[in-house]
């Protein structure tokens, strides 16, 4: 059976501080040191529960307007108030009984998902 050990989203070149600034400023991601190979290339990661996210340079880069992670997170009132107050749009979605969620963006304009069980 797989099992999923990471996420890779882009950004672009230069957006390293923006992203450890959402992801773990505001999200509350623990950032993950690269391996020393890769840092040349730029990004930056962190730690989910059993998995990690990547989020990797892009030449060119386009924002992700359909794919997407779907993150499941405690406290999502929380988070949602929490990326609200920051400035972030939080777009509450009602369309699977048993899940609360909503959509949002990074400050690349990926779309993102944040879920938690009813």
């Amino acid at each position: 059976m797989a099992a999923l050990d990471h996420i890779q989203l882009a950004m672009p070149e230069g957006g390293e501080a923006e992203a450890r600034a959402f992801w773990s400023g505001l999200i509350g991601l623990a950032e993950l040191e690269k391996p020393e190979a890769l840092k040349a290339r730029g990004g930056v990661w962190f730690a989910l529960d059993g998995a990690e996210l990547h989020l990797g340079v892009e030449p060119g880069f386009a924002p992700a307007r359909k794919a997407h992670p779907g993150l499941r997170v405690p406290g999502i009132d929380r988070l949602a108030t929490a990326l609200s107050e920051a400035g972030r749009p939080v777009k509450w979605d009602d369309n699977i009984a048993g899940r609360r969620r909503f959509f949002t963006e990074d400050p690349f304009g990926n779309r993102l998902e944040f879920l938690e069980e009813d």
